[in-house]
């Protein structure tokens, strides 16, 4: 046909479809005038009425014969058929509502589960920036000596990279972030700013909600340019979302800004989880009261995210080959600060959280997304047990069908459509299940995009079509097979015996399948157990945190000094307080300080970096407050000051490794961003956990707060009590200190290593993995339950010859629970090889216990072993109290 023809035919087939009553009569009409013309011509050739008439009909082959014919020339009884088959379908699955709840309640949770972690997946790894052209933003990263991978770089080192990159890269632009203060109508609120280049949005290719953004021409790091742009969910929750806020002024920092813009709705950040509240020029760092006057030249004071759009046609591959190069020249050009400097690029999707040649994130989305999926197999298997359970029902219905002259695949077609009608319904409820997210208790500025765009939906709906033709495929192949005269006979009540294995072997996955989550479960849960209970090196009990910033209400350094001292003398005076301290960050906190060391006398092996440490800023009393043991030296006194010796306390790790021996008391080194002061060590503390809770503690120092200070900084009180208690007088203390002073981030330290450097991840993967593994009980649970039910129903008549020849209820007992028992067996053999075979994958998320743990096999598998075993006791037991005269006449 011709595709004018077709398009011509497109109405007429759509009013057959859409008005197939008026269409019927108009063809009744139309072959009852053919027949009637026809035969008044062979009435005319001298055939008597009635002879003409049989004659005419002969030639139409008969009328309803005619009409299909004429019906199939529509093509639309493809259509036709299919909207019959939903209409029955529907019908079928209201007249057993039982069963359908069941089935769909079964298929949501496990679309649920997979709809839920795709979300998650889709949003940290999927999901493109709002940004033109998101598959040419790339991440830079550096390794010196091939030594960590670093995510951040100096300014010259920026300038460089934009200078020297022009041939692979369009654009070159750097951001970093900070916390700051914003002050409108006398209320200063807490603010996560990001300071960037002058190039930034003009190379990501957004544009303002309102105002403008900032120029390029503002965008100097030595230039101090007073514009802001909001976030768009700051101006929303802060600012009520009122567009008259473009063009006013703010006092950020204590320095007047004109707000120039209003960030597009969609775009959060170019990090994964920080939602950046404003951005202000590189410039603006300067009101910063902690930055330092040599940042624009210093290569060794690393801060800048460096990112970069490829210019079209230039590969990965091609921009990698120029940055090799560059990083070799700028090794050469400064041997002191990028001595064997390597500089990689990385496709942002693939970098978040941050680069890593590794991508762990992408490997436990794997893990999990393999779980949910056997969770989703397990659903299947549970729906596909009972749809072989109501294809041995509907034999009679099916051969009496087959005898009207219903063909096998359009019995087969009306199964499946019945099986995808009850996916579709559990994948909407999937969706719903999907819906519930998490959210992280902080003040501090996360922003987890969970909301179902079009890959989630499509996921939900790729899942819940691949389902119905899994569940049902063998149920519908197996309805639609066998004798007719059979099944007619029988009336659907035997149950060959290749049925009955086809079920067993079912739920014998579903055993199999559960208890190989219920394991990776159960190490989940030992991992955290053991990170929960690690020695962490200090004493977390009894102890406040709150985040204060001078900075952020226009204090300066010395203000800022002032203050803080002045609030430790009033807290240290509160009865039940045992001692305070303040500290640029916490344990397992969201700040954090690292830096390059340089230790006369220690010789750094050949084609390595510079050793790469951590490093904290505190005033005195912090041991005490935090309970960390000082093993050698002294504490940090108020003597130590800018202009006295410049000090540091070590960790155990760092005296070990770079004095072995010998004490580290007296010993000197030096930090790659400050080239001028000397730091001597002054005492040696017991190691402890800053980052992470697992692994090696790694090498660590502290610097008295007064000699680098930061405005931002976590005041610590250690309590006699439940330290919640103090909190509102600790507020009345900073409050008459500076009353406009923002306090935020207030919790405990115990509740303050739930963070996603501390427990959070294990307790989420912990949750995560339960929250599988439950499922999968659940559904195996009623997959044995349901089979030996199913069992005992249809030996009705075996168990009621047994007991009227004399057998035992006990005898009965024993032979139900036999073939459980059997089922069980299989599933735990193959469950537990499962296990064995995905332990090296499990290991790679796991710490403190092994992939093989015997106590977490022997135990889960006892767990489940003996919950299986109730679940077929219920159906066995019922078994033996049915009356043997009732029996011998069930049908």
């Amino acid at each position: 046909m011709r595709p004018e023809h077709w398009l011509l035919t497109i109405p007429l087939r759509l009013r057959s479809l859409l008005r197939r009553a008026q269409a019927d009569e108009e063809l009744d009409d139309e072959l009852r005038d053919h027949l009637e013309r026809k035969t008044e011509e062979y009435v005319a050739q001298g055939m008597t009425q009635g002879e003409a008439h049989r004659r005419a009909r002969l030639d139409l082959g008969g009328i309803e014969q005619a009409k299909e014919k004429c019906r199939d020339a529509r093509r639309v009884r493809v259509i036709e058929t299919t909207l019959q088959d939903i209409s029955f379908g529907m019908r079928m699955l209201h007249k057993n509502l039982g069963f359908t709840a069941i089935a769909v309640l079964t298929l949501g949770l496990g679309i649920g589960a997979n709809t839920a972690i795709f979300s998650t997946v889709n949003s940290f790894l999927l999901r493109p920036l709002p940004v033109k052209n998101p598959e040419q933003i790339t991440v830079l990263a550096m390794q010196l000596k091939k030594g960590e991978l670093q995510t951040t770089f100096s300014y010259p080192e920026f300038e460089d990279l934009q200078k020297q990159s022009s041939s692979v890269f369009s654009d070159v632009m750097a951001m970093t972030i900070n916390a700051g203060g914003l002050t409108l109508n006398g209320k200063t609120e807490p603010i996560l700013v990001g300071y960037v280049s002058g190039d930034f949005f003009t190379a990501l290719g957004v544009r303002p909600l309102f105002g403008r953004f900032i120029l390029p021409s503002e965008g100097s790091v030595t230039a101090l340019n007073p514009a802001i742009v909001l976030g768009y969910s700051f101006w929303q929750t802060r600012l009520g979302g009122d567009p008259g806020i473009v063009g006013k002024t703010v006092v950020y920092n204590g320095h007047p800004a004109t707000v120039v813009g209003i960030m597009p709705k969609g775009f959060h950040r170019l990090f994964t989880l920080a939602d950046i509240q404003g951005y202000l020029p590189l410039g603006m760092q300067q009101v910063d009261s902690s930055y330092e006057q040599d940042t624009p030249t210093n290569r060794g004071f690393r801060n800048l995210g460096v990112y970069a759009r490829l210019s079209p046609g230039v590969t990965l591959q091609n921009a990698q080959s120029a940055l090799d190069v560059i990083g070799n020249r700028l090794a050469s050009e400064n041997p002191k600060t990028e001595e064997g400097m390597t500089v990689s690029v990385f496709p942002e999707r693939f970098s978040r959280p941050g680069p890593d040649p590794d991508r762990p994130v992408l490997k436990v989305s794997v893990l999990f997304l393999v779980l949910a999926a056997l969770v989703l197999v397990l659903a299947c298997v549970n729906i596909a047990n009972f749809l072989l359970v109501r294809a041995t029902a509907r034999q009679r219905e099916m051969a009496i069908r087959t005898a009207l002259g219903g063909t096998r695949l359009r019995l087969i077609r009306q199964l499946l459509t019945e099986s995808l009608l009850l996916a579709l319904c559990g994948g909407v409820a999937g969706v719903l299940f999907g819906l519930a997210g998490f959210h992280l208790a902080t003040t501090f500025p996360v922003f987890l995009d969970f909301h179902l765009d079009w890959r989630v939906f499509g996921y939900a709906f790729g899942a819940a079509l691949l389902t119905g033709l899994i569940v049902g495929l063998v149920p519908a192949l197996r309805a639609s097979r066998g004798g007719v005269i059979e099944a007619i006979r029988d009336g659907g009540r035997t149950m060959t015996s290749s049925r009955g294995r086809l079920r067993t072997t079912l739920v014998i996955v579903q055993v199999a399948g559960s208890l190989m989550l219920l394991i990776v479960a159960g190490l989940m849960l030992r991992s955290l157990n053991y990170a929960q209970h690690s020695d962490l090196g200090f004493d977390p009990r009894h102890v406040l945190n709150l985040t204060l910033d001078p900075n952020e209400i226009g204090y300066s350094k010395q203000q800022g000094l002032q203050f803080y001292n002045q609030l430790l003398e009033r807290i240290e005076g509160m009865p039940g307080v045992e001692s305070a301290s303040v500290a640029f960050s916490v344990p397992m906190g969201y700040y954090n300080n690292t830096d390059w060391v340089e230790v006369p006398g220690y010789e750094v092996p050949r084609g390595t970096a510079a050793p790469f440490v951590g490093y904290n800023v505190v005033t005195p009393g912090y041991f005490r407050t935090m309970g960390i043991p000082l093993l050698e030296g002294r504490d940090f006194t108020k003597a130590d000051v800018p202009d006295s010796q410049w000090v540091a306390i070590v960790n155990e790790a760092m005296a070990g490794k770079f004095w072995p021996m010998q004490s580290a008391i007296g010993r000197e080194f030096h930090v790659a961003s400050d080239r001028v002061h000397s730091l001597r060590i002054i005492g040696v503390v017991k190691n402890s956990r800053t980052t992470g809770t697992v692994g090696p503690i790694r090498e660590y120092f502290y610097q008295p707060f007064a000699q680098e200070y930061s405005s931002l900084a976590v005041l610590q009180v250690r309590t006699t009590f439940a330290p919640e208690a103090i909190t509102g007088s600790i507020r009345s203390q900073i409050a008459s200190l500076a009353p406009t002073m923002p306090v935020f981030d207030v919790d405990t330290m115990l509740e303050g290593l739930y963070t996603l450097q501390g427990f959070l991840l294990f307790e989420l993967a912990a949750a995560l993995a339960g929250i599988l593994g439950g499922l999968g009980l659940i559904l195996a649970l009623v997959g044995v339950f349901g089979v030996i039910s199913f069992t005992v129903s249809q030996r009705t008549n075996e168990i009621g010859i047994r007991m009227a020849m004399g057998a035992a209820q006990s005898s009965i007992l024993r032979m139900i629970l036999r073939q459980g028992v059997w089922i069980i067996s299989g599933g735990v053999a193959a469950g537990v090889l499962l296990a064995l075979a995905i332990s090296r994958l499990v290991g790679n998320f796991i710490s403190g216990v092994s992939p093989y743990d015997p106590l977490t096999y022997v135990s889960v598998t006892a767990v489940l072993g003996i919950v299986a075993l109730l679940a077929c006791y219920f159906p066995a037991r019922r078994a033996t109290r049915v009356d043997p005269m009732i029996a011998l006449r069930y049908e």
